[in-house]
């Protein structure tokens, strides 16, 4: 009997052939679902213009990274000063995968560009196969449960929340070790393993490498297990059952502790506590409405624009049709401890993702959820967008749907066996993505010049903004020089960039040159207004920045193209 008293045969061993199919069939999906960005691997960027840039800037410098001191401190960006690392939003187990795979391939642009997004669009079949394991393993020796298994790993790792992330966040995105994590801790606590029990604690602190709010849903995880075990036994758990999810995220700790300790330094000294905890959140009406990379995205957009918080944060679509399934074998007569078990964590995690007070399209309402309190809490206010929580519901919603799928199998009527058919076909369209941006990435003749530079200075971007830096770090990659802008998740310390002198560029130059800032790039606004996530939205001038065409009456330049102007400053 397993933890959740269903039955279950022998697991054994892992069958390698068996993973090797469901990686296959996965990974063929993936390729079918984002054949948009597939067919474009190695010269643009998955997603619109924004912090994918930022994402591909610490791909490459894990790359070029000399000694793990590059991962504490880098004068690479916010020149001369430079900027600690440690609330930069490395996705550890991508980077390091992507530098393991430079050795092998190369670390030109366009390699590392490839790299970045195949390991972007990894997590897909990755996630999808771990959670197939998952629910394979909940689902006990029953028939169907490959099936209903492979409907598991689907929904987990395909829905639209997922892909939304694919576009924005590398470290989000890192969702294989979640599932993983669930698997051995309940495992562990099935067979009262110390061997799995360090396993789960390896896969939390695996997930929060990639993410660190991933940490937390760990935790929360847990606790939700614990509440589970006394309401469904009555009583609290004792012994094993309450000492094991205290030896996990002790274990967990310990394993972060390189990580942690720096982040809590770094923290007391700096503010780092950001707005978001009631702005980013799951909206009650967008689980229903569809979201901006739907087929039907354009019924969904009156919601998705009264929301607080941005689209891809905000994609919380539960499915339709997954919903409809959930009705329907509510309805069934059958073993239901997992699907009950599935719909508690289901509604557990979408509390949390609802932040502070619940949202309804976009109206805030009088009623307030734990966030209030997770919000005010020390380190646990670090967590700023509640939605994130967002990728454990659809953990639960995996195993519910595979439950559901296995009781469906059970009937033997061809009608039934019909309908269950169009329904799994359902699903996938009602996930089928579409609307997939992406941000062209190559390197512009005008940076040669730099790049060709063989002395030691930085390069200044014009004009500043946020987007902007997150574009100067792309380019960076191209021509291998400090920059003076550039973002992290955090900013933690005022440098060149926040001072710069813009109302006299004879005092500018002066202040440059004693910086070593060797050269401007002035990159020119679009010609046309831009539609939202198009690339051409950057470079618009900003007069914080003084007057574009003084700028090349003041210095010398050294090239012109219809992108940018270069400058010399000494």
């Amino acid at each position: 009997m397993t933890v959740l008293d269903t039955p279950m045969g022998a697991i054994g061993r892992l069958s390698i052939p068996k993973l090797l199919v469901v990686l296959g069939g996965f990974t063929v999906l993936t390729v079918i679902f984002f054949w948009p960005w597939v067919a474009h691997l190695s010269t643009a960027l998955i997603g619109p213009p924004e912090d994918n840039m930022q994402d591909f800037w610490n791909s490459a410098h894990a790359a070029g990274a000399r000694s793990w001191r590059d991962f504490i401190f880098t004068r690479q960006m916010r020149f001369p000063e430079g900027v600690s690392l440690t609330y930069a939003g490395f996705a550890w187990p991508q980077v390091f995968a992507v530098a393991l795979l430079s050795k092998i391939f190369g670390a030109e642009f366009s390699t590392l560009v490839a790299l970045h997004n195949i390991t972007l669009l990894a997590s897909f079949p990755v996630g999808a196969a771990a959670m197939f394991y998952l629910a394979r393993h909940l689902l006990g020796d029953t028939p169907g449960r490959d099936i209903g298994a492979a409907v598991a790993g689907f929904i987990f790792a395909f829905n639209p929340w997922h892909v939304a992330q694919a576009m924005h966040h590398a470290h989000v995105t890192g969702i294989e070790f979640l599932p993983l994590f669930v698997l051995f801790y309940l495992k562990a606590l099935e067979q009262r393993s110390w061997r799995l029990l360090f396993a789960a604690a390896a896969m939390a602190a695996l997930g929060a490498l990639n993410c660190w709010y991933y940490f937390f849903y760990a935790f929360y995880f847990l606790a939700f297990h614990l509440l589970y075990l006394r309401v469904h036994n009555a009583k609290w758990p004792r012994g094993w059952a309450l000492i094991a999810p205290a030896l996990c995220m002790a274990g967990a700790t310990v394993l972060l502790l390189p990580w942690f300790v720096p982040m809590v330094i770094t923290g007391l000294k700096n503010p780092v506590y950001y707005v978001g905890s009631n702005m980013f959140v799951a909206d009650l009406a967008a689980f229903i409405a569809f979201p901006p990379t739907h087929l039907l995205a354009r019924y969904g957009s009156g919601i998705y624009a009264a929301l607080t918080g941005n689209a891809w944060e905000s994609t919380v679509y539960l499915g339709l049709v997954n919903l409809a399934v959930l009705g329907w074998v509510l309805t069934r007569k059958g073993p239901k401890t997992l699907l009950y078990y599935a719909l508690g964590g289901m509604i557990f995690f979408a509390v949390i993702a609802g932040g502070e007070a619940l949202h309804v399209a976009g109206h805030v309402t009088p009623l307030h959820l734990p966030g209030v309190i997770l919000a005010k809490l020390p380190f646990f206010a670090n967590v700023r967008t509640p939605a994130r929580a967002m990728v454990m519901v659809y953990l639960f919603l995996g195993l519910a749907l595979a439950q559901a799928t296995v009781m469906a199998l059970k009937y033997r009527k061809p009608a039934t066996r019909a309908a269950l058919g169009i329904a799994l076909v359902l699903m996938l369209l009602d996930f089928a993505p579409t609307n997939l941006a992406a941000t062209p990435a190559t390197c512009s003749a005008g940076l040669n010049v730099i790049a060709n530079d063989t002395s030691t200075f930085g390069v200044l971007d014009l004009p500043r903004g946020y987007g902007e830096g997150n574009a100067a770090m792309t380019q960076s990659v191209c021509h291998g020089k400090p920059i003076v802008q550039g973002e992290t998740a955090r900013h933690l310390v005022d440098t060149l960039a926040d001072r710069l002198v813009t109302g006299d560029l004879a005092a500018q130059q002066r202040q440059l040159t004693a910086a070593k800032v060797k050269y401007i790039v002035l990159h020119h606004p679009p010609a046309r207004a831009s539609a939202p996530g198009e690339e051409g939205e950057l470079h618009r001038w900003n007069k914080a920045d003084g007057n574009m065409a003084d700028y090349a009456r003041h210095y010398t330049p050294v090239h012109q193209d219809k992108d940018m102007t270069v400058l010399r400053v000494y």
